[in-house]
């Protein structure tokens, strides 16, 4: 009777653990501590937030590695290839084939299409750079790649199109010495490199009359207006109200990217992009519109909800470990419920039925003496004293038993002087 506890207690404890075995095989891994972003060109603007982000996930103790890349094209070949987890991309660069493997974490701010052309030259409509000297973007990049969908919108290809090639740096001197008729490119407002095009008077910038129908056959693109003296209110830059066509950058992972992983990466993209900016409102960014490849369910949750009650509270490393084994707790905790609830009564049972298994066998001996002649009774003397002994054996009894227990023994004792006494007389006492 001594063990009646631990026998109990063993028992809970097997299916407790039969059930957290069980559990834990819908339990989520942890997530790797590893995780690899592609950027654009190093001195682009997708490798500084890539770099704000490292940061940011270095306080999480999460280690992101920043890849610099030829440009968006390239991050998405980067991504199928898996070399990268997560990549910068430009909004209308992905193909059909990008959409089966990869999905959307949401856009994180508009990049407007900065058109800079000659003024000498009389651009309204795209389809007037028909003939003309551009330069559309470096190869593998985002901005060549949306050059390319909307001149060929306007029959503009490089059979009838002087597509030149060079870099940035160059193609910016290049338009700035007349070697080329237009400049196309995909960039931040806040770019250095766009302030020192508009401060220059022999150039102007191409203002998309017609900004609304691209945006209505490309979901990805959407029209941004350029107030007046938005860049230099002393100088007045620029000097009217300019309508820019704009994509938006994107968050693109591989499929397989872990759901805390998405919510780590989503939750440093709130705190650098959700300010205001010059073609956005407080807040408007990061969100789950404008992006070209589908976006993720955990991501569309994240952007809906925030941070969980736990994220809030514990750092993320703690709240992750926790919602991971909450799918094992739940389970174990409905079963604790009815484990606790039932476990004095079948300890009480336990002890219970030890003390009525030897009533048991003190009945049996009682049915014995009615007819036992005077060898079988001395045999019956002898077994109940073994009898008595063992129960005496085991009197290390909760306290709460001790009338049960003790009563047994006066039983036993009654049952032996029924034995001991002449059967006449043991009739006449009982």
């Amino acid at each position: 009777m001594k063990c009646e506890w631990c026998k109990i207690g063993f028992g809970s404890f097997l299916a407790i653990l039969i059930v957290g075995i069980v559990s834990y095989q819908f339990i989520t891994p942890p997530p790797p501590k590893t995780l690899k972003i592609a950027t654009g060109k190093a001195d682009g603007s997708y490798y500084k937030y890539g770099t704000i982000y490292h940061k940011i996930l270095k306080k999480d103790k999460f280690d992101l590695q920043v890849i610099p890349s030829a440009g968006s094209v390239a991050a998405l070949k980067m991504l199928e290839k898996k070399e990268v987890d997560v990549a910068f991309v430009q909004g209308g660069t992905a193909k059909k084939e990008d959409m089966k493997n990869l999905m959307s974490l949401g856009s994180i701010y508009f990049e407007p299409l900065w058109i800079f052309y000659s003024k000498k030259l009389d651009i309204k409509y795209l389809y007037q750079l028909r003939g003309k000297r551009l330069y559309i973007g470096g190869k593998g990049s985002g901005t060549r790649a949306l050059a390319k969908v909307l001149l060929k919108q306007n029959r503009i290809d490089s059979s009838n199109t002087n597509f030149v090639n060079l870099n940035g740096e160059n193609a910016e001197n290049a338009l700035k010495n007349g070697s080329i008729d237009a400049l196309f490119m995909v960039i931040s407002a806040t770019s250095s490199k766009v302030k020192k095009l508009l401060y220059n008077k022999d150039i102007k910038l191409f203002s998309f009359k017609r900004a609304k129908a691209y945006s209505k056959r490309f979901n990805y693109l959407s029209p941004l207006v350029l107030g007046e003296g938005v860049i230099s209110l002393e100088k007045n830059i620029p000097n009217h109200d300019i309508t820019l066509l704009g994509t938006t950058a994107t968050l693109v992972a591989r499929r397989d990217l872990h759901p805390d992983l998405i919510r780590l990466i989503l939750r440093a993209a709130k705190k650098v992009h959700s300010k205001a900016s010059i073609f956005s409102s407080r807040g408007e960014f990061p969100t789950e519109k404008y992006t070209q490849i589908p976006m993720s369910e955990d991501a569309q949750i994240y952007l809906k909800k925030g941070d969980s009650f736990l994220q809030k509270i514990f750092p993320f490393w703690i709240a992750s470990t926790i919602d991971r084994m909450i799918v094992m707790i739940l389970p174990l905790l409905i079963m604790l419920l009815p484990l606790l609830k039932g476990f004095f009564p079948l300890y009480r049972w336990r002890i219970r039925s030890k003390i009525y298994k030897w009533y048991k066998i003190l009945r049996k001996f009682d049915d014995r003496i009615e007819n036992a002649d005077t060898q079988e009774l001395e045999q019956i003397k002898k077994e109940l004293k073994i009898l008595l002994n063992e129960i005496e054996k085991n009197s290390d009894i909760p306290l709460s038993y001790m009338g049960e227990y003790y009563d047994l023994k006066v039983h036993v004792n009654l049952i032996l002087d029924k034995v001991r006494l002449p059967r006449i007389l043991c009739k006449q006492l009982l």
